[in-house]
């Protein structure tokens, strides 16, 4: 009776939530692309409902965009935001190497080669 464990409860509005930022996150959803509620639950085989909330999670992130009485739609790429998020994560990833290295041991480096390697 090992392998029953108890089964994590999950909301359709977060399982929704999940699976249209995935979508977004890889492409498959462009940037600009209007987006609808009815087309995604049907998608997803959800209600509307779920997929309305899940929609006003992604506008609260920034995801989304939404303008009431008319669309709703992926948040469109600008260049300059990207540019300034490619330097912010720069700067985090040198204050983290410049805090990780001097803590690094000889077991960590060799994890990491053989890592690579693989």
């Amino acid at each position: 009776m090992n392998a029953l464990r108890p089964v994590p409860r999950t909301l359709l509005r977060d399982r929704a939530y999940e699976a249209i930022r995935d979508a977004i996150v890889a492409g498959e959803i462009e940037p600009g692309a209007v987006v609808r509620d009815a087309d995604l639950a049907e998608r997803l085989g959800l209600s509307r409902a779920p997929v309305r909330q899940a929609f006003a999670r992604l506008v609260d992130e920034g995801l989304l965009e939404s303008k009431p009485q008319s669309h709703t739609r992926v948040t469109p790429l600008v260049a300059a935001d990207v540019r300034d998020a490619a330097a912010v994560v720069g700067a985090m990833h040198e204050l983290v190497t410049r805090a990780a290295v001097p803590r690094l041991r000889t077991a960590d480096t060799d994890a990491m080669r053989a890592a690579n390697e693989r």
